[in-house]
């Protein structure tokens, strides 16, 4: 290969080990994230790093319930029987028990497509954080789109938007004179009940799609529909369509990168040779599919937790204000990272309190507010620890 792993690749493969054990001992199993015993103090109190594959991600639970209902093929199954669910996981699944039956994938497609069109219902904040100002619930009394559109349109029903966790694409805007009164209201009304029939049947005709390939059909319709290419969300839509409907998706294929991932691949490995971007990105998700069997879309996924993970991420809210900002950190081995919440930042001094701050300090704000740059922050780290 012609790219040389850092330190930052180690670390990621431990940060991997760790969530891949809370995964299975906590999301999946009846471990409480605070009894857990992986050693990792911000794993234990925060519930958002105990994810190696999508669809146990807060922003997927809600698909999981509507999708599976309640019964035995819901991944969740084993929890659900001993009543360790949360409230709305209990409401979603009875409520959705029979959709199998009614709906087929064009119907599905449009359940997945709105919900990641209006953020995924995903409030980091919150405990569990995926079931925040959603409409996708309320379809349980809908058997066809156009039930499903007509519910968008009548305004019968709380906010369905979240920007929270997720961003929302640039939609376009409904003719002068419509009644509608938001963009993607609009959009997912009028065009997109089109667009999934159509990917639909072009899905079921022939073998599986690569992941690209199914973006690249996605971008060129919204293309030649005059529309921006929305791959944000496409992504994760399409990673829907990868977990709950796999005989349609070469699942091992490569996926996209998002700006957290891309941020994580730069420090994880340099390229040896002269590459364009995307090869590079590529062959480091090869090395890390060959280390760990996990296949791109999840491992992406990974990445940008991994990132949160070395950031020490928070997200201040009220189902972590107790928590003392000083004194919650995590494993990683990376002591002079130099975005995010660090604890060198503290015992430095260039931070008095976390607990002060009323968002989470991104990115090198810490640095900014000591007029400091990265190299001169890695170099205090390096005389510190002398």
């Amino acid at each position: 290969m012609s790219i040389e792993p850092t330190k930052y690749y180690d670390n990621f493969l431990k940060y991997f080990k760790l969530a891949e054990k809370q995964q299975r001992d906590c999301n999946l199993g009846f471990t409480s994230h605070q009894e857990w015993d992986g050693g990792d103090d911000l794993m234990c109190q925060v519930e958002l790093y105990d994810v190696v594959e999508r669809k146990y991600a807060g922003f997927s639970q809600l698909v999981n319930d509507v999708f599976y209902g309640y019964n035995e093929d819901h991944p969740y199954w084993a929890k659900m029987q001993k009543g360790m669910m949360s409230p709305q996981r209990n409401a979603l699944s009875r409520a959705w028990q029979d959709k199998q039956s009614v709906f087929g994938l064009p119907e599905w497609l449009y359940v997945f497509m709105v919900h990641r069109l209006t953020g995924s219902a995903i409030n980091y904040a919150q405990k569990p954080s995926g079931y925040h100002n959603t409409i996708v619930p309320h379809f349980y009394l809908d058997n066809t789109i156009e039930e499903m559109t007509a519910r968008i349109t009548n305004g019968k029903h709380e906010p369905f938007y979240t920007s929270i966790g997720y961003q929302f694409p640039a939609f376009p805007k409904p003719p002068e004179g419509s009644e509608y009164k938001r963009n993607g209201d609009y959009f997912m009304v009028e065009h997109v009940p089109k667009m999934v029939r159509e990917l639909a049947e072009w899905l079921e005709q022939g073998n599986k799609r690569e992941i690209r390939e199914i973006g690249d059909w996605l971008f060129d319709w919204n293309v030649k529909h005059g529309f921006r290419k929305f791959k944000f969300q496409y992504a994760a839509f399409i990673s829907d369509i990868a977990d709950w409907f796999p005989q349609y998706v070469v699942r091992e294929s490569m996926f996209y990168y998002g700006t957290n991932a891309v941020e994580c691949i730069k420090y994880m490995a340099k390229p040896t040779t002269r590459m364009n971007k995307e090869k590079f990105m590529d062959e480091v998700m090869e090395m890390v599919y060959k280390d760990t069997g996990s296949v791109p879309y999840n491992a992406e996924d990974v990445m940008c937790d991994s990132i949160r993970w070395i950031e020490n991420y928070i997200r201040p809210g009220e189902m972590y204000d107790h928590l003392d900002f000083n004194k919650v950190w995590g494993t990683s081995n990376i002591i002079d990272h130099p975005t995010g919440r660090q604890k060198m930042m503290l015992n430095l001094g260039l931070v008095e309190d976390f607990n002060e701050f009323k968002s989470f300090p991104s990115d090198t704000k810490v640095l900014d507010m000591n007029n400091m740059t990265v190299d001169e922050y890695k170099e205090k780290v390096n005389q510190y620890l002398s």
